[in-house]
């Protein structure tokens, strides 16, 4: 074990699409396990779009950071010294660690420890597929969209974990997968690897009409990761009392100011009878025990895919968020700070 602790830093807020420069690194002393509590190696460290939001202060339970402040994150981790009675050194965990190689926690709320089992798949889809992102979108297809057999289900980001999750979730239950990708190699993971029945690129001009060509009977459920215009595209395509399932906001998050779009026009959410079911991931914590029992077997299966887009070493960590937060990334984003066994 090193003699210090390398901690990713904010060293100025962001304008609009996050850059190498608005971070720093910082060398810091390995914190000291006291009474009750643990110290753990970070593995692998989970980048998600929410975290733009986060860092202006414009996340859910998230205070607008400073310069100087570490990067919060969730990160794949093992103790390498405990003196809490629940966990031992060697233990497996996910953890919000934030971006740095070390953390000390007492295993409280605001840490949301949990424990790993080494054999429940692999250690890095604790942050993707068998992680928040698969979490969420289980949810919203299973405890909100609840999809019928032959239902056509359409999702946007759909090369991401959330996305290609809730596609490959719906497509078990019988359903028509479609999705929609920003380049023809993210499309091609999609329908190659995720299984999906189609996927459209909306950067290509008329892709529109390539999304009706796709749903030939219509949209009965839309899983809405980007907001924004796409939104309003999309439900025009909407069969009457269709649902909406309102994930993510991609297309706002790196927004500094009011921009140039200014909401939707509700007439055709009105016209369609459309449902509109706001998802947030934090009220189904309580069940990832639920989704892990259904989720883990097909991913040991193989019949639930998932695509790393990983970079090596901490120190790559905002090169690789930038990467991430311009639309750049192919798959789960995540940052390897060590290796799985000491």
């Amino acid at each position: 074990m090193t003699d210090t602790n390398t901690q990713i830093q904010l060293a100025r807020q962001p304008d609009g699409e996050p850059q190498i420069s608005d971070f720093q690194v910082a060398e810091t002393e390995i914190p000291t396990a006291g009474p009750g509590e643990f110290l753990a190696r970070n593995i692998y460290l989970s980048l998600d779009p929410y975290m733009r939001g986060a860092i202006s202060g414009r996340h859910m339970g998230h205070s607008r950071s400073n310069q100087g402040d570490l990067i919060g994150g969730r990160c794949v981790a093992q103790v390498v010294e405990s003196k809490h009675a629940d966990y031992a050194e060697g233990d497996y965990i996910v953890i919000e660690s934030g971006w740095q190689k070390f953390v000390v926690s007492n295993g409280g709320a605001k840490d949301q420890v949990r424990k790993l089992d080494p054999n429940g798949g692999p250690l890095s889809a604790a942050l993707g597929v068998l992680g928040m992102p698969g979490l969420t979108a289980w949810a919203g297809v299973e405890r909100l969209a609840s999809p019928g057999l032959g239902d056509t289900f359409v999702v946007t980001a759909a090369a991401g974990p959330v996305g290609g999750t809730a596609g490959q979730l719906a497509k078990a239950k019988g359903c028509r997968a479609v999705g929609i990708a920003g380049s023809d190699e993210k499309c091609r993971i999609v329908v190659e690897e995720y299984g999906f029945d189609a996927c459209v690129n909306y950067k290509k001009d008329n892709w529109e009409e390539d999304l009706k060509a796709a749903c030939p009977d219509g949209i009965d459920v839309y899983f809405d990761n980007v907001g924004g215009p796409i939104l309003d595209t999309i439900t025009q395509q909407l069969n009457l009392y269709g649902k909406i399932v309102l994930c993510g906001l991609v297309s706002q998050y790196n927004r500094s100011g009011d921009g140039d779009f200014h909401g939707h026009n509700m007439g055709p959410f009105v016209g369609k009878r459309a449902q509109l079911l706001g998802l947030v991931v934090y009220d189904y914590y309580d069940q990832i025990d639920a989704f892990l029992k259904a989720a883990v077997p097909l991913v040991k299966a193989g019949k639930l895919n998932f695509h790393e887009d990983r970079a090596e070493g901490l120190e790559n960590t905002p090169a690789h968020f930038a990467k991430l937060m311009s639309g750049k990334n192919v798959g789960k984003a995540m940052v390897t700070i060590g290796p799985e066994k000491s």
